[in-house]
């Protein structure tokens, strides 16, 4: 995908990941939404920054409805928003691991199915779903975590197989520790980081593959 002139949506853009992809993005050419709680922090005359709580249907109807009413279609979702914590389960509060599971999973169904028509009216268009070498493997005191990207995985395979047949291709990219602000309240800490703006220039290498390439799944870790 050429990205000059594109319509792209990138969740959690306040920071890490998120507000990485967004810049790389925008260098690119792309016009750039992002959604986060948090204000994020880009000045520039093709960003537009959308306050929206992601686990919340009406917000997201609301966020997507706008951009739509504005551009008329999306052809980059970024669904990254995301955040993680490490502790036994018996220290689990309830409304804690379903705090996690909304914003980790459950935006990615809602922010996917806004952009699903206006992709397959086209018939073209990509969706990046930000997952994590958790989803790959279990790491003691992640079953909150690791449950929530076990899943990102799953939905993005059976949303790629869903939607290529319509032109649209997904791709799950899975990063290792990211030096991002996701590890002040995560109750780990590893001893080797990537750089965010190095995964932002991965996933905009992912979205500028030839349209005819479909890149399902990537997994990167620190070397």
């Amino acid at each position: 995908m050429n990205l000059s002139g594109t319509t792209a949506v990138v969740t959690g853009s306040s920071s890490g990941i998120g507000l990485a992809t967004c810049r790389a993005l925008l260098d690119a050419g792309a016009v750039v939404f992002g959604l986060s709680r948090r204000e994020t922090p880009i000045a520039h005359e093709h960003f537009r920054w959308i306050q929206a709580d992601v686990t919340s249907d009406v917000a997201i109807d609301e966020a997507f409805d706008a951009v739509l009413a504005q551009f008329g279609r999306v052809d980059l979702l970024v669904n990254n928003a995301g955040f993680g914590f490490f502790r036994d389960i018996e220290l689990i509060d309830p409304a804690e691991w379903r705090r996690l599971i909304d914003t980790n999973l459950t935006a990615m169904f809602l922010c996917s199915r806004k952009v699903v028509p206006s992709m397959k009216q086209a018939g073209r268009g990509m969706i990046v779903n930000i997952g994590s070498v958790a989803g790959k493997r279990g790491i003691k005191g992640g079953t909150a975590y690791c449950a929530s990207k076990f899943a990102v995985n799953g939905f993005s395979e059976s949303l790629m197989e869903e939607l290529r047949e319509f032109g649209i291709r997904v791709a799950c990219l899975n990063p290792g520790s990211v030096e991002t602000g996701f590890f002040d309240h995560a109750g780990i800490e590893p001893k080797k980081f990537m750089q965010p703006d190095d995964v932002a220039r991965l996933v905009v290498s992912l979205v500028e593959l030839p349209d005819g390439m479909l890149p399902d799944e990537m997994t990167v870790r620190p070397l």
